[in-house]
């Protein structure tokens, strides 16, 4: 039962002495980070001068996408605004009474007179 013992004591002793070099680098890590400056270091400028690019070309493509799409609804608009007078004006025109046209002038012509027909041989 002794050796039971024995071994769970050392496995506890070797657990500490584990956890507390992981500790250890832990604390040795975040010196170096600080003395580094974790913000606005080295690679954090190396890092965002990769994503310019990509990020430039994500926003032109969707620069270009909004003022495609704000294109076709100005035109969508123009065209439904126009139907829109149309219709006004259709719905107005038939409200107001027409006057009757007026009546057509007619009047007797004397019939033309016969014409003379010529009959000329040329062989």
């Amino acid at each position: 039962m002794s050796s039971r013992v024995e071994q769970v004591l050392v496995a506890g002793a070797i657990l500490c002495c584990l956890m507390a070099s992981m500790a250890w680098a832990a604390e040795e890590e975040e010196q170096q980070e600080v003395a580094e400056g974790r913000t606005f270091g080295h690679h954090f400028l190396k890092r965002l001068s990769f994503a310019t690019v990509p990020a430039a070309f994500v926003i032109g493509v969707i620069t270009t996408l909004l003022s495609a799409l704000t294109i076709v609804s100005m035109k969508g608009l123009g065209v439904g605004v126009i139907l829109l007078v149309l219709a006004v004006s259709q719905i107005l025109a038939r409200s107001f009474p027409t006057a009757l046209p007026p009546p057509p002038i007619t009047y007797a012509a004397p019939a033309p007179g016969p014409l003379p027909l010529v009959y000329h041989r040329d062989w």
